[in-house]
This record gives structure tokens, C-alpha cells and sequence, in this order.
């Protein structure tokens, strides 16, 4: 009796563990994307990008969303992401200087006319493949490249020309197009993270934020920062990157329902990006903040002034320049 009881237990542990095993083999892939913002394009491309992979993907990747700099601050989703702690960050390339200083020339002042030429260039097959290559030796691999809009300069005071501008200490992205962008202006440009901003904004660190609406109102800038001035340049792209390793170790049908989605998403946002300026742009005013815009006179002077940067800036740096080069010509295509 005492025989069989061993051995009814004995298969009762061993079915146990068959089925933890069976279970952790049908466990889903984990795919935790992180960025600073909220309620935006960044956010809503993330959790479209969410539905359609857990989808079409049939539960086999489970991917995570996390806005609002819930994974830290943006230099540290950046690191996360190239050594696999987090699966992918959502954000302006900008902030991956320092991954690859190519990735900056994307937001050279001056480049674009337009939300709809800005758009195609990005959309571009050979300019886009060659962008989203650029962190690959780095643990990075690019999915998606797509419009966020394009700036405006959010102050404490009324700031109703170029000439106001002089002396400002204004937050930028990093990279020395936007810090010589700032310096034609006479004010100083001052990079840093965007869970730093608001706090520099009401502290006084900084006199403004170059920065799109479609950021600034869901984060409330008017508060601290109510005056718009809509300069319009740089135009602003995001990128999703991913940790390469994780994505090489999927499946090859994974590997093209994580690529493939990402791109079919980047596409759908462009409308909701433009429908969510308006509605922000409309939300600002009813927060208290002011639109303010420049005259004709300093708009040519605007684009004078910016029309040499990305030349001037990269020139002595060869890679830099080919990059920015490769942009220009790209750019020649979609006037």
C-alpha cells in the first residue's frame, strides 16, 4: 500500500512539472517599450503599436507600455533598451547622440517647408532603411521613423520676436544644429531630458523649451510657460528603437510581425498627429496659454539665417555630413 502511494506521488510530481514546463514553453515574450510622454503621438503610436502585435502575433509577444518616463528618464530607457533590461524606447532621435551622432542630423532648423514634405522624406524607403540602421553596432535596431510635428518656442515672458529672443536660456535637444539654431538667435541653448523641463520652467533654470504643442499641452507647460511662439523650425521625427539582441533571438515570422507592425503604424499616425495639433493648439489657449506669431519680416529672416546650419555645423565631420547630405537629397525629391 505504502508502495503504491509512493508511486501514485511520484507520478503526480512528475505530471506537476510537466505541466510547469509546458507552461513556461507557452509563456508570451515580454516586449516593455518605454517614453517620457503622455497622451500624444508617442503614446498612442505605442499602444497602437501594442494591439496590433499582440494580435496579429496571437499572444506570443506581450508588449508592455509605459509612458510618462515610468522606466526613468529618457538617457536611461535609451541605456535600458541597448542592454536588454527593456525592450525598446519611443523618442525624438536627437536623444540618441549619443549612441551615433548621425542620429541628430534629423533635426537640423531649416530643413523642412512643410508637415506634408516632412512626412514624405521620413516615409522615403532608402532614407528611411538607411536612419534606422544607425544604431545596429550599438545594440539598437530602428523599426519605425515617423513624423511628431514641428516646434514651437513655449517662454515665461511674451517673446514676440527674434530679437526677444537674445539671452534666453532655452531647453533643446541635443546636438549642435539646435545649439547653433539658438546661438543665430542670441540665447543659449540648454540641453536636457524632458522630465526635467517642467521643473526648470517653474524654477527659473531656463527661459523656455523649444518644443512641439503636441508635448507641451497634455504636460500642462502653460503654466509655467503660457506664450507660444510659433517658429515652426526645427521639424521633430521619433524613432522606435529595440534591443537588437532580443529581436534577433525571435522567430523569423516574430521578426516580421514586429517590423512589419511597427511600419504599418508609423504610417496610420500621420493624421492623428496633425487632428492632435489642432485639438492641442486648442487646449493651450484654454489653459491659460497665448499663441504668439512672428511677423512676415522676422519669418524670411527665420529661414535666412537657418538656411546654412546643417552645412556649417557638419562640415569637418565626414560621416555627419554624408548623413545630412543623404537627407538633402531626399528632400530634393519630395518638394
Amino acid at each position: 500500500m505504502t508502495k503504491l502511494l509512493f508511486l501514485a506521488f511520484a507520478v503526480l510530481i512528475g505530471t506537476a512539472g510537466s505541466f510547469t514546463v509546458v507552461s513556461a514553453q507557452n509563456a508570451p515574450i515580454v516586449m516593455k517599450l518605454g517614453t517620457a510622454t503622455l497622451n500624444d503621438a508617442q503614446h498612442e503610436w505605442m499602444k497602437r503599436y501594442a494591439a496590433m502585435v499582440n494580435k496579429d502575433s496571437k499572444g506570443r509577444i506581450d508588449v508592455q507600455v509605459y509612458p510618462a518616463s515610468q522606466l526613468g528618464s529618457i538617457p536611461r530607457e535609451i541605456e535600458e533598451t541597448q542592454f536588454g533590461a527593456i525592450q525598446g524606447w519611443i523618442g525624438p532621435p536627437e536623444f540618441l547622440l549619443g549612441v551615433d551622432p548621425r542620429y541628430q542630423v534629423l533635426g537640423t532648423p531649416g530643413l523642412f517647408t512643410s508637415w506634408d514634405q516632412a512626412n514624405r522624406v521620413l516615409e522615403d524607403p532608402q532614407f528611411s532603411k538607411a536612419f534606422l540602421a544607425l544604431g545596429a553596432d550599438k545594440g539598437l535596431k530602428g523599426i519605425c521613423l515617423w513624423l511628431a510635428g514641428n516646434n514651437s518656442l513655449l517662454t515665461r515672458k511674451e517673446v514676440g520676436s527674434l530679437e526677444q529672443m537674445k539671452d534666453l536660456k532655452i531647453r533643446i535637444l541635443a546636438g549642435a544644429s539646435q545649439e547653433t539654431q539658438m546661438k543665430l538667435f542670441g540665447a543659449v541653448g540648454v540641453p536636457m531630458p524632458l522630465d526635467q523641463v517642467l521643473p526648470g520652467l517653474q524654477q527659473g533654470a531656463i527661459d523656455g523649451t523649444l518644443t512641439n504643442l503636441m508635448v507641451a499641452s497634455p504636460l500642462k507647460y502653460y503654466a509655467a510657460a503660457p506664450y507660444a511662439l510659433q517658429i515652426g523650425q526645427p521639424y521633430i521625427g521619433d524613432i522606435t528603437v529595440i534591443n537588437k539582441a532580443w529581436y534577433d533571438k525571435l522567430s523569423p515570422d516574430l521578426q516580421k510581425i514586429v517590423t512589419e507592425d511597427a511600419a504599418k503604424v508609423g504610417r496610420d499616425i500621420f493624421p492623428f498627429s496633425k487632428a492632435f495639433l489642432e485639438t492641442q493648439t486648442k487646449a493651450w489657449v484654454a489653459g491659460g496659454g497665448k499663441i504668439v506669431e512672428l511677423s512676415k519680416a522676422d519669418q524670411t529672416a527665420l529661414h535666412a539665417r537657418l538656411a546654412s546650419v546643417g552645412e556649417d555645423v557638419y562640415k569637418g565631420k565626414p560621416s555627419l555630413l554624408a548623413m545630412y547630405r543623404q537627407l538633402k537629397a531626399t528632400i530634393a525629391r519630395y518638394p
